[in-house]
Parts: structure tokens; C-alpha cells; sequence
């Protein structure tokens, strides 16, 4: 579920939820949280980065890191720094720290030894997206539904941009008044609500290999 704020002349999305990791080679679960999105200088140059605390555990060994994304100050700095600790069950004391870019560089530190090169990011090729053509998908898909206001961006037409964005944003307002008064709940498509209070996702992948 995603909280869309406005801040000055950015925008934030706060991630709130997991994700589930698995490698089926070693049979363990590694359960992931996101961190927040910001996209930076909205109205000049826009750029996006990540921040917040995000925790990733593993039921099975035991083993959690706690992971910072940093944010670039608001004067000097670098964006896209990251740094977190990595710890074993029942101990306060990591086994190792990391810290580098999350987009470029990271290097690993043990608690006990010399620091070296965790991943080099930008040295794997970039895997390209792969979407369905915006007119093959369903009316609500985001890149269908917005795909007027991503044309008048594209084009630099601001003015038809949030005119078209209002008319998308007037609709959704309109059809939750309605679900309101007629008490109708909203259907969902691709989760389930699970007896934990959780959001689940109604074809993972784990069933579908």
C-alpha cells in the first residue's frame, strides 16, 4: 500500500509491506521490507532515490540485517548511499557491516577482517523491462491509464498533463463516493486480504514454477 505525499518540490511514496526472497537451492525464506521512494526537483532536473530502514530476516538460520538507505542532504552529500549490519541470532554484535551505493558500489567489512568488494552493480548488464503494449492492457492498468498524462509530460504540456490527471483523479474520487453510499467494498484483482491482517499476492511465484 502506497501513502502519496507532497513535499515542496518532491514527492515521496512510503512502502508499506514485504516481500518474500527465496532460494529454493538452500530452501530458506528471506522476508524483505521496502524502503520509502522520493523523486527529488520535480519542477527542473527530476531525479529519484531511496530511503528509510529496511529489515531482512530469514526464519530459517536466523540470520538478519538491518539496512539504511541514505538520503542526500539537502546541501552536499552524495545520494544513493546505503549501510547496514548483519547480525546471528540471539547475538547485538554484527558479523559484518556494509556500506557503499546501492546503485553502484558496496563493500563488506567482517567484524574480524579486512574490508573487500561485496557487489559491483553496474558491472552485470542492465536487464530492460519487458511491459505489454499500453493498448492490450486493462483500463486500469497504470501505464493505460495514465498514458495521457505520460504523452503531455513527454511533451513538456504541463497544462494538458494535470488536466488529464484531474479527470483521472475526479473519476476514482466519484466511484468511492458511490462505493460509500451504496456500501459497496472495493474488489480486488491480484491480493488477498489473509486471516493475519496481511496483503497477499494471489499467484506467487513459488506456485508458478
Amino acid at each position: 500500500i502506497d501513502f502519496l505525499y507532497h513535499l515542496l518540490l518532491q514527492t515521496g511514496v512510503a512502502n508499506i509491506g514485504c516481500g518474500t526472497v527465496i532460494l529454493h537451492d538452500y530452501d530458506e525464506h528471506y522476508t524483505v521490507t521496502f524502503p520509502s521512494g522520493y523523486g527529488r526537483s520535480i519542477m527542473s532536473t527530476p531525479w529519484v532515490e531511496l530511503g528509510g530502514k529496511v529489515k531482512i530476516t530469514c526464519e530459517k538460520t536466523g540470520y538478519y540485517a538491518d539496512i539504511d538507505f541514505l538520503t542526500k542532504p539537502f546541501f552536499g552529500g552524495k545520494p544513493h548511499r546505503i549501510q547496514g549490519s548483519l547480525y546471528r541470532e540471539g547475538v547485538k554484535k554484527p558479523f559484518m557491516t556494509i556500506r557503499g551505493e546501492w546503485n553502484n558500489i558496496m563493500m563488506a567489512k567482517p567484524a574480524n577482517g579486512e574490508e573487500y568488494l561485496f557487489i559491483d552493480v553496474r558491472a552485470d548488464p542492465e536487464m530492460k523491462k519487458e511491459c505489454t503494449p499500453v493498448m492490450q492492457q486493462g483500463e486500469r492498468e497504470s501505464r493505460r491509464l495514465w498514458r495521457h498524462v505520460t504523452a503531455a509530460l513527454l511533451r513538456n504540456r504541463i497544462n494538458i498533463a494535470t488536466t488529464a490527471k484531474r479527470m483521472i483523479e475526479q473519476r476514482q474520487r466519484a466511484e468511492a463516493k458511490q462505493r460509500l453510499e451504496t456500501g459497496e467494498r472495493w474488489k480486488t484483482r491480484y491480493f488477498s486480504l489473509g486471516s493475519d491482517e496481511r496483503w497477499y499476492f494471489n499467484e506467487p511465484l513459488e506456485n508458478r514454477i
